[in-house]
């Protein structure tokens, strides 16, 4: 930390200097394109000064295309060292000048050469194709003098040389001329022969480049001379031009290094000081987190604040240590409270890992495994039947097993939940309760009602007839004729209910078997629904069936006791949908198999009862529609599972409920 804190001020330093070696760097590269634009701005001087000479040689309307305008031409432009007169097939018609040159040039004939073609495009003087020869600097330039005719020059650029060449850039750069094709003047001897692919290259980099040539990497910068493919280079080797800003960074660098390392070795000695005590200090944490509250800490060391922390550290341990006994205390009290409270429930507590270890059972639950016994179980084999017990819960669709105890087998309701742990791995805790009682009470109720039913149904149906001839008796508008229709419902209400029972009956026994064929899906929906359309109409409650999505599909199933199913359910929405409401019954494709579901936009099932409707005898609350028996949901799920299906009820998006059944 003190080291981190020395860094400080070294920080914005080493931005500083690299922000200063950029500027600089930048500084030098605009010198360099400074250079170059004075070059280009020199040689445009130039370059007008000759143009306009030769515009003003001649008076308007003269002929000047003859041997006599020639000389003229020669005489009063002493830097022209050759020039010639062509047509406008760039063939000579005139030429004169140093013999020397005359014998170098021959006969002219420019028509294939660049600059001619470039002052025959645009009507403009080109230049370019620099060269020495015979020690002399040499420009080749085409002016265009109208009427078709072009004059050839060969023009001395001794004084530009002169001007240009007085411009240096430190000991291996300069100032050079070159045209689009790479032909150069070099003003500075200090430069390395550059060849014309490299010039021209360099020419198409850009203002400012960078170049590798044969003696090292170059910084430059090019700019053309304005109205002729001439460009004014300025070259300096990289390493030379960055010179001074690269030492300027290294004794930057070598300072701020100094710097830091006198801070690292001023922290050193300083946190040397602090090494001893803050390692007794950490000692001291180690055994407070192994348990060992009393070994105190050495309070004797050079820092008073250090002295005060070690202090009130092992103040702290003394207090800790303390706490724990209470909390130890405390902790086997509540062990003993619970241990009794576990031992006063009948219900078999197991508690085990993920792999069936048993962790803990309470006295039921020993008893059941056979724990405690002459001849108690080993441990694979009480593992196996801690894992029996988890099989068995998940084979179990209500959570209802069959456990052997030592008095026999009896019924148990399964609870099982996972408990998880910092530091300790995750176990399960296993609840059984006892409800041998509750299963033998509800055959004895099942049966007795079996009993009932069957018992009934003959009297019933001689009473039914009875009801039937006493309607014969009674014309419909007769009041008598009122009473006798009340009974002919009740009649019809209880025999309906001693129907479901026996079918109940019938199924639980084993006794009832679906009588499976082909059936379309959509025929078969809108058959068992549409026969309810009268009723809904007659309460004013919209009616859908949807059977679009499931088109000709074909499923199997006994059609008797699955529209049953679907009566039911159509049957109950109409019962709990009020006027003014919506009932839609549809069948869609599910995968493999076929969806069918009934929706309602009633007051809905409450979310406490949506997973005990379909148990027998359970009815919604009398606030959320009218009374039934309980047995209408319990039939159509016994039904959906012979058929080896699901059926299922959930809260509608728009209100209500909607009931689903899921076959194949």
């Amino acid at each position: 930390m003190l080291f981190s804190a020395g860094l400080i001020p070294i920080v914005p330093a080493g931005f500083f200097l690299y922000y200063y070696q950029a500027q600089a760097k930048k500084n030098i590269v605009a010198f360099e394109q400074n250079v170059s634009q004075m070059g280009a701005l020199i040689v445009e001087r130039e370059t007008q000064d000759i143009s306009r000479r030769l515009e003003r040689m001649w008076d308007p309307g003269a002929r000047y295309v003859t041997q006599e305008g020639l000389e003229r031409a020669l005489k009063n432009n002493p830097e022209f060292l050759y020039m010639a007169f062509t047509g406008a097939d760039g063939r000579e018609l005139f030429s004169r000048g140093e013999p020397e040159l005359q014998r170098f040039f021959g006969y002219i004939d420019i028509a294939n050469t660049p600059l001619f073609r470039s002052a025959a495009a645009s009507g403009r003087p080109a230049m370019g194709q620099f060269e020495v020869i015979f020690d002399m600097p040499i420009c080749r330039m085409v002016y265009p003098l109208g009427g078709g005719y072009y004059a050839f020059v060969a023009v001395n650029l001794r004084d530009l040389v002169e001007k240009l060449g007085s411009q240096r850039l430190g000991l291996s750069g300069g100032l050079l001329l070159t045209d689009s094709e790479g032909n150069s003047l070099v003003f500075s001897r200090a430069l390395e022969k550059f060849s014309r692919q490299d010039l021209a290259h360099m020419a198409g980099l850009g203002p400012v480049f960078e170049f590798e040539g044969g003696k090292g990497v170059y910084i430059g910068a090019a700019t053309q001379v304005r109205g002729f493919e001439l460009y004014s280079m300025a070259l300096e080797d990289r390493g030379e031009a960055f010179s001074g800003i690269n030492r300027i960074t290294w004794l930057m660098a070598f300072l701020l290094l100094a710097v830091a390392t006198t801070f690292y070795f001023s922290a050193l000695l300083f946190t040397r000081g602090l090494l001893g005590p803050f390692g007794a200090l950490l000692a001291a944490a180690g055994r407070v987190s192994a348990g060992d509250f009393k070994t105190p800490v050495p309070e004797s060391t050079d820092f008073s604040e250090l002295n005060e922390l070690l202090a009130a550290f092992n103040s702290m341990m003394r207090e800790v240590d303390r706490y724990h006994g209470i909390q130890v205390e405390k902790l086997f009290e509540e062990k003993q409270k619970l241990e009794l409270l576990i031992s006063l429930i009948h219900d078999a507590i197991l508690l085990f890992d993920l792999k069936g270890e048993l962790l803990y059972a309470n006295s039921t639950a020993k008893a059941m495994l056979g724990i405690g016994g002459p001849a108690g179980p080993g441990a694979e084999e009480l593992r196996r039947k801690v894992s029996g017990l988890v099989y068995s819960k998940a084979a179990s669709r209500d959570g209802v097993i069959e456990v052997e105890f030592p008095e026999g087998r009896k019924y148990c309701r399964v609870s099982l939940e996972t408990l998880s742990s910092k530091v300790q791995s995750p176990a399960v805790f296993m609840v059984l309760r006892d409800i041998t009682l509750e299963r033998e009470i509800q055959k004895v109720k099942e049966e007795f009602f079996h009993s009932v039913a069957h018992d009934l149904r003959a009297p019933l149906l001689t009473m039914q007839g009875y009801i039937k001839l006493l309607e014969r008796e009674f014309p419909p508008e007769a009041k008598q004729a009122g009473y006798v229709k009340s009974v002919k419902e009740a009649s019809d209400r209880l025999f309906k209910m001693l129907e479901n029972i026996l079918d109940i009956s019938r199924m639980e026994a084993g006794q009832l078997k679906p009588d499976k064929e082909k059936i379309k899906a959509g025929e078969f929906l809108s058959s068992a629904a549409e026969s309810f359309r009268p009723l809904f109409e007659e309460k004013g409650v919209e009616f859908l069936v949807d059977v679009a999505s499931a088109g000709d599909a074909e499923f199997s199933a006994d059609s008797a006791l699955l529209r049953r199913v679907i009566e039911n359910l159509v049957s109950n929405a109409w019962k709990f949908t009020p006027a003014g409401g919506k009932v839609t019954a549809s069948v869609a494709k599910y995968g493999p198999g076929l969806l069918f579901s009934v929706a309602d936009n009633g007051p809905g099932i409450p979310p406490d009862q949506m997973d005990t409707i379909f148990e027998k005898y359970k009815r919604l609350d009398q606030a959320h529609g009218e009374a039934g028996f309980g047995l209408g949901l319990a039939i159509a799920r016994k039904i959906v599972e012979l058929h080896g299906g699901k059926i299922w009820a959930g809260a509608a998006p728009a209100g209500g409920s909607v009931f689903f059944v899921r076959l194949g």
